[in-house]
């Protein structure tokens, strides 16, 4: 299983677009095979703070996500609107257990 949260900071200007291409691409990778879970937050309290919650069930279904068209549109506008470089860490799942953890 591979678990990454990865927390982006974006122009205040690129906000919209940001949000809409993102919005997009964590609809159609829901439906990738082998991801189980895909998650966009924005900062209650800063609203040009946004993060991205993601669970595999390997590295080959995330690596096949960084290969599909809708990654690839996502992040040429990321890469326009970014205010700063963001930031990613990897996580081990505690709970549920790895065997658990169900598509939604």
């Amino acid at each position: 299983m591979y678990i990454f949260q990865v927390h982006h900071y974006i122009k205040p200007e690129g906000i919209e677009a940001y949000k809409a291409v993102t919005l997009e691409n964590a609809q159609k990778t829901r439906l990738e095979p082998g991801v189980l879970r895909f998650e966009f937050f924005q900062d209650a309290a800063n609203p040009t703070h946004f993060s991205l919650f993601e669970v595999y069930a390997d590295m080959a279904a995330r690596d096949a996500h960084l290969q599909t068209e809708h990654f690839l549109k996502w992040k040429d506008v990321y890469l326009a609107t970014q205010e700063r470089k963001g930031e990613g860490h990897e996580f081990l799942a505690l709970y549920p257990a790895e065997g658990e953890w169900k598509k939604v």
